[in-house]
């Protein structure tokens, strides 16, 4: 693959027409909006895993959840952090596009690209992980399921 980009770079060389433009302009304010929404959400998932981690000593033994409130709070700050990641790139990726497009610069116009490909590449990295982590769990909650229903 990177050798198909070497022998293309060298053969041409790509100009942004004004659809084009406009096309990146739109997509950069969408990016914006959705960066922000994931700011959001981990803002969010922050705040419930503190909560958690604060009300888990005041609750009577074991939790209303079905699993022990400390261990959620405990998990849910780290997801909280790995949601924030495709969220920066994706609004690094957006000012820096806004950025190259209104003062004509290919360092930045490449600076966003790579950006939007880091946001790529960690939403599909996550999203192999959890596809791992469902074919892992259907099977183990199956099977516990089945042998505490053999028990009783």
């Amino acid at each position: 693959m990177e050798n198909e980009i070497t022998s293309i770079e060298k053969e041409a060389t790509l100009s942004i027409t004004s659809d084009g433009r406009t096309y990146l302009n739109t997509t950069a304010k969408w990016a914006t909006f959705l960066a922000i929404l994931g700011f959001i959400g981990s803002g969010i998932l922050v705040l419930v895993g503190v909560i958690m981690l604060v009300i888990s000593p005041m609750m009577k033994s074991g939790s209303n959840f079905g699993f022990p409130t400390v261990i959620l709070g405990l998990i849910y700050l780290p997801l909280a952090v790995l949601y924030a990641f495709p969220s920066y790139y994706l609004y690094s990726f957006a000012t820096k596009i806004k950025s190259a497009l209104y003062n004509n610069r290919q360092a930045e116009l490449d600076e966003s690209l790579k950006n939007l490909k880091r946001t790529f590449k960690f939403l599909g990295i996550m999203t192999i992980v959890m596809i791992a982590a469902y074919l892992i769990m259907i099977p183990v909650i199956f099977i516990f399921s089945f042998s505490r229903g053999m028990v009783h």
